[in-house]
């Protein structure tokens, strides 16, 4: 059976065991706060989270060694096809880095089969089209079949999250300010979903932050619409209170009929500077 290896960016928010179990390499997003330069992993949240107010921070495609690297271990383990995951190259330039840098290790490796798939999502909305590629693996999919189905059914993963002020969002420029300050002055809470294109857009709205748990439970089950899925429950922040609300939703998840799997995780600290804290979120591949 022939190796395949997977290479995603840190903003895809694969959990730890997941990235371990299967030898998947992860690609560093980066953030700068007053200049100074850190790499996805290397600061924690409660070291960000107390800078994003006060502080000039924001974010930054990985290094480009830092994508011939990951592309290299995994040739010299022998491996000679490589599919990539990115988030949507609408909201990134990474998609495009790791795109010319496949270009380039083609030329210096001819006999190695590469290739890169915009996933034109964000967050574990896009780790899950890796971690379902990851599970055609497993059952001894071929290379071929697994990009060829990743191409076509792009559209069959899907975040949904509920964040508790558009501040950040506006700030990163990721939506306007004007609508921003609207919305909160009037308490309303839209939940933020990926366009088929890849861009932010608002699903639904809703008054008031604890009822947009719910909302987003309520959109995440419109889309799945009955079919086989895998679901992850994801948050931000570090308060007890927001754990608490992670595990509720995570059990009501894995406890509907057609949820196959259901993972939990935290986003990574490049969404958390556009999203802040205390972001929830579902996401789900369909998987028929």
């Amino acid at each position: 059976m022939e190796k395949i290896g997977i290479i995603v960016d840190s903003g895809t928010d694969l959990p730890k065991n997941i990235i371990e179990k299967y030898n998947i390499k992860v690609v560093p997003l980066r953030i700068i706060i007053d200049g100074k330069e850190y790499e996805e992993g290397s600061i924690t949240e409660e070291f960000l989270i107390k800078r994003l107010d006060d502080s000039e921070v924001t974010t930054s495609l990985p290094k480009p060694d830092s994508v011939i690297k990951a592309f290299e271990e995994l040739i010299s383990e022998g491996i000679k096809r490589i599919i990539t995951f990115n988030i949507s190259s609408k909201m990134s330039g990474t998609f495009n880095l790791f795109r010319l840098t496949s270009n380039t290790l083609k030329e210096k490796y001819p006999d190695v089969k590469i290739e890169n798939i915009d996933t034109k999502n964000i967050s574990i909305g896009a780790g899950l089209v890796a971690y379902n590629a990851i599970k055609m693996i497993e059952e001894g999919k071929v290379f071929d079949e697994i990009v060829k189905w990743c191409n076509e059914n792009i559209n069959k993963a899907k975040v949904f999250f509920a964040i508790p002020t558009l501040k950040y969002l506006a700030k990163g420029g990721r939506i306007g300010k004007v609508s921003a300050k609207i919305g909160e002055m009037l308490n309303i809470k839209p939940i933020i979903s990926i366009s088929d294109e890849g861009i932010y857009y608002s699903v639904s709205k809703v008054r008031g932050f604890k009822k947009s748990f719910d909302k987003v439970f309520e959109e995440f089950n419109k889309f799945v619409d009955n079919r086989k899925n895998i679901a992850a429950v994801y948050i931000s922040g570090t308060t007890k209170e927001f754990e608490k609300v992670q595990r509720d939703f995570f059990e009501k998840v894995g406890n509907l009929e057609h949820t196959l799997e259901v993972i939990m995780g935290k986003v990574s600290s490049t969404l958390l500077v556009h999203s802040g804290p205390d972001l929830f979120g579902i996401g789900v591949i369909v998987t028929e």
